[in-house]
């Protein structure tokens, strides 16, 4: 085996390795500084892997047909006004909608309003979320064929001014608009800058349902955002696939997509308006930023924290894939791809099937090669010993920072805590390779550490289909090197080559997850983490690891001090700390509630405080004893009870009394089939999450909407009754006051809430 490879080895697998290649032997001395280069180098990736997903920075002088970043950014300023929350169906929203429709007519359109009342939930979900929603829809061009469909939202939630959510993608339509409009496209595309959809997608919804031009659609770009920075991420298509990525692929120029994120998309709570559009069966592409989530749904959420570089790059890429669409392109519609790119700079993609049949027969060679190198036994458990070491002590140190600093911690500066994370995680990795690998043959161990590369990611490829892309390039140079081994000298160097190539794609990956996981676990990118370290780690000469594993110690505890000690919060990356007011009328009780994250509240806070689960709630949240306040008190009235097969329909009337938000809520045992408007009720699924079943409703309009409700029996039933306003009673001021530095509401503002229980 040759020393010139980058790393060293020990004088036995150097001669076991001679005898291997057919006599070639080491020409050169050991280099007992290459362990510590390696540990160096990884971390190094570690700490920079963020840069992969950076977004181009837009041009000084955008050309003509180009996107012009600081004119969208201009209208966004102008939609926005004084940069108030605007929730769906408010006066605040009103002003947003008129400044809206202003822009499009300064533009050469002429836009027009859909108005609706509609009620939705999300699938298998027990929730019906109901708003009065103003759709302003505006098209270009008067080509023959099908329209192309570019969606965002214009309603905020009511805790910030959503200038990333979803001003982002109004301003990026608006954009697009008039650089279409000065050179209309060969079919006509039209605008949708729909409302509700904070509340419960409720614009989008209503579009479907109610709008003739929706079924003249056979495609849709849809902009969204999870953060306020970041490049524009294609995480969600059509299904199945071939269309939309055909169209990605022609369009984009710095292409940041993968279809793992798809996977992701199922698995977080978060949605968007695409839930609405899927069924159409239109080809879909849909864009988001997910960059620094600590100002999601937040006051934070403001213009001046909007990235430029983020605001071009999404709104660059829908151009591009608007035009893509704008023209006939014939695309495999049948066909599904896993796909990624590769640091923004290549799109990768490969059909689904063949994807499949390629990584069984590369666990087939590598089995193979397993056996042949008798590297199933001790080298395939320690390699094995080495993934899962590195895991478990990464959750340990993770679990036991958790109990010294509850809360998220790493919140303000989460990058210190990621790498005590990484550099725990490569201390056990190194410490048991030290262990029990110096005495090891290096050709069986590189071969299982492959092999157990390749049978993990088939095994998450299983669950999640999407990953399979990450794990066949790297697997397939580092085969190629295992074949080689006894043919040529430079063998060594195609398994450097294939741990190079998978650190560089499973790096960008983790810096995805670090951004989707701001509330943890922390140790969450640990397994792909040390699957990524795994192959370098193994070539490394074990035996000199004792200096290495003494400095990554220190490394390490240095670190975590640091991330126990550090500011929780920043003034870029403020902490959660969301105050609400409880009044309980079937307890005649009322307290105060503080969400923050499970972070321990200031010393200095005024109040004492127990943790608990408050009953308007699902989660914990700190709660203190209040008094009785006079806030709005929701009421319903009887419309009409009338007896179906085997049950009874009940129609009751809202009255808000003030409050900005209304629900009724039934307890788990209730026999309800369905929830919603007379005549437009959706059938409530027997399981879903949450446990209990609820109607909502947001906006004005609330007050004196009658809703119905269908019971498979006819016995009385109990239910709660909420009112929310938004805003604390004039007694939360000082609680308000005292709320820490670099601290805001987010999720939801500041409320007062009032709960009663009605029964029929």
């Amino acid at each position: 085996m040759s020393t010139r490879a980058p790393f060293a080895f020990d004088e036995k697998n150097a001669t076991n390795a001679a005898g291997e290649l057919g006599g070639y032997s080491p020409m050169m001395p050991k280099r007992a500084w290459m362990p510590a280069l390696t540990v160096l180098f990884l971390m190094l990736v570690f700490a920079v892997k963020g840069a992969l997903l950076t977004p181009p920075p837009p041009p000084a002088f955008p050309g003509p047909g180009a996107f012009n970043t600081d004119r969208a950014l201009a209208r966004l300023t102008r939609i926005l006004g004084d940069q108030r929350p605007h929730p769906v169906d408010s006066d605040a929203n009103d002003a947003v909608r008129d400044r809206l429709i202003a822009e499009l007519r300064a533009i050469g359109l002429q836009p027009r309003i859909q108005e609706a009342t509609d009620c939705s939930a999300i699938p298998r979900s027990p929730v019906v979320s109901c708003s009065h929603v103003r759709n302003v829809i505006a098209t270009v061009g008067a080509g023959a064929g099908q329209h192309i469909l570019l969606n965002a939202h214009y309603d905020s939630t009511p805790t910030g001014p959503g200038a990333a959510d979803d001003g982002i993608g109004v301003a990026s339509l608006l954009e697009i608009a008039a650089v279409l409009q000065a050179r209309p496209p060969p079919r006509p595309v039209t605008f949708l800058f729909n409302e509700g959809e904070e509340f419960g997608l409720n614009g989008a919804s209503a579009f479907v349902r109610e709008e003739a031009l929706s079924d003249d659609i056979d495609s849709l770009i849809n902009v969204e955002s999870r953060g306020v920075s970041g490049p524009a991420l294609m995480f969600e298509t059509s299904a199945p696939n071939g269309a939309a990525i055909s169209v990605f692929a022609n369009a984009a120029h710095r292409p940041f997509a993968n279809s793992l994120s798809m996977d992701f998309a199922r698995l977080i709570p978060n949605t968007t308006d695409v839930v609405k559009f899927r069924p159409a069966g239109w080809t879909i592409l849909n864009f988001a930023i997910i960059g620094n989530e600590t100002r999601y749904h937040t006051p934070g959420d403001t213009i001046a924290a909007l990235d430029r570089a983020s605001l071009h790059h999404v709104g660059s890429q829908a151009l591009a894939a608007a035009r893509a669409m704008s023209v006939r392109y014939d695309a495999p519609t049948a066909r599904t791809y896993v796909f990624t790119d590769v640091a923004g700079r290549m799109f990768l993609r490969l059909r689904l099937p063949i994807a499949a049949i390629a990584i069984c027969l590369m666990i087939g060679l590598a089995l193979a090669q397993a056996y042949r190198r008798k590297a199933l036994g001790k080298p395939l458990l320690l390699a094995f010993g080495m993934t899962v070491g590195g895991i478990l002590a990464a959750a340990l140190a993770g679990t036991a920072a958790g109990f010294i600093r509850p809360g998220d911690y790493w919140r303000g500066y989460p990058l210190i805590t990621y790498l005590a994370v990484y550099s725990t995680m490569l201390l056990a990795m190194g410490s048991i390779w030290r262990r029990w690998g110096a005495n090891a043959d290096r050709w069986p161990m590189r071969t299982s550490a492959w092999l157990l590369t390749l049978l993990l990611g088939g095994a998450i490829s299983l669950l999640l289909p999407g990953a399979l892309i990450f794990f066949l390039a790297a697997p397939a140079v580092a085969l190629a090197g295992v074949l080689l081994a006894n043919r040529v000298g430079w063998a060594p160097r195609l398994l450097v080559v294939a741990a190079l190539i998978q650190l560089l794609m499973f790096a960008e990956l983790l810096a995805l997850i670090e951004m989707l996981l701001i509330d943890g676990p922390i140790f969450a990118v640990a397994p792909l983490a040390a699957l990524a370290a795994l192959p370098l780690i193994i070539e490394t000469e074990a035996a000199r690891l004792r200096a290495i594993a003494i400095g990554l110690s220190a490394t390490a505890a240095l670190l975590w001090g640091a991330a126990l000690l550090m500011p929780r919060a920043s003034a870029d990356r403020p902490a959660a700390f969301t105050i609400d007011y409880f009044r309980d009328d079937t307890t005649g009780q009322a307290s105060w509630a503080v969400a923050s994250k499970q972070a321990p509240l200031p010393a200095s806070f005024p109040g004492k405080w127990r943790k608990a689960i408050p009953a308007y709630s699902t989660r914990t949240r700190w709660t203190s004893g209040a008094p009785l306040i006079d806030i709005p008190r929701p009421e319903v009235r009887l419309v009409r009870i009338e007896p179906v097969a085997n049950g009874r329909r009940v129609l009751l009337a809202f009255a808000a009394n003030g409050a900005n938000a209304i629900s009724i809520r039934f307890a788990e045992r209730t026999p309800l089939q369905r929830l919603g408007t007379p005549g437009e009720t959706l059938a409530i699924p027997a399981k879903g999450k949450p446990d209990k079943a609820l109607l909502r409703c947001s906006g004005r309009s609330c007050d004196g909407m009658i809703v119905e409700i269908l019971l498979a029996d006819r016995r009385p039933v109990v239910a709660d009754l909420f009112a929310t306003r938004f805003a604390l009673p004039p007694q939360g001021a000082a609680l308000a006051a005292r709320r820490p530095a670099n601290a805001h509401a987010q999720y939801g503002p500041d409320s007062s809430i009032r709960r009663r229980s009605v029964k029929f």
